[in-house]
């Protein structure tokens, strides 16, 4: 999606995504939880990230057909909170860096991130939210199988059901997201599965709300690191 939709949308303004506007501190996972845990650990292996990593970049590069026509969007997201995201239709640049959030403005000035604003990078670091969740999510809990898709799926609530993660009941791969935060709420469908250096990684995300759609096709992927500058908004030109 665009920000200007999201606006028009009335995305939800509660910010539910952990560490929104700031870097998170890595640290041990923990595992001590019930049923949740172990689909979690089985999305894990099932995506080739088992053992836990210490540390992981994403680089998402797409081409995105939506109601107001065809744009680019690129995500570039660390497991350590920081994140850096880029649409060229509207020329939207933000992220967050080692100090916290921020946001180009249309006469190029930087301001600090609103709250709006990082809910929608967030939500758009889909890439992440599949790989490992609770980098950017916590307290999760098993809801039991609901559909998606018209097929049974394992439900996987955080932070209080406001997003929901669904999983395969086959082998554990995650399939999928429910932002119920967002009014109206957004599914979102992940297809096209490949291998990156031993990682499964989609190559086609769809974002539902309502009768609208926005697809996405993952044209260039990369879980190289990145550099430090990269989520810093010196790094803007």
């Amino acid at each position: 999606m665009g920000f200007a939709e999201m606006k028009r949308h009335a995305w939800g303004l509660s910010v539910v995504l952990l560490g929104a506007c700031t870097p998170a501190s890595e640290g041990p996972v923990d595992r001590t939880g019930g049923v949740e845990q172990e689909i979690l650990d089985g999305a894990q292996r099932a995506v080739g990230l088992w053992p836990t990593p210490v540390s992981l970049h994403v680089l998402a590069d797409a081409t995105v057909e939506g109601p107001s026509g065809e744009f680019r969007t690129v995500i570039h997201s660390s497991s350590d909170g920081r994140v850096r995201m880029q649409q060229s239709h509207s020329g939207f640049q933000a992220g967050v860096g080692r100090t916290g959030g921020w946001l180009v403005n249309s006469d190029s000035s930087r301001t600090d991130m609103p709250g709006e604003v990082a809910a929608f990078v967030r939500s758009h670091e889909v890439h992440m939210l599949a790989l490992l969740p609770t980098s950017r999510l916590e307290d999760p809990e098993f809801l039991g199988t609901q559909q998606l898709d018209s097929q049974p799926v394992m439900a996987v609530a955080f932070s209080s059901d406001s997003v929901v993660a669904y999983f395969s009941q086959a082998d554990t791969l995650p399939v999928g997201l429910r932002f119920a935060w967002i009014e109206p709420e957004v599914v979102v469908h992940w297809r096209k599965w490949t291998e990156l250096s031993g990682v499964a990684l989609f190559r086609e995300a769809t974002f539902v709300q309502g009768p609208e759609e926005w697809h996405y096709t993952y044209d260039r992927l990369d879980l190289s690191p990145l550099q430090d500058s990269v989520f810093e908004a010196s790094a803007v030109r």
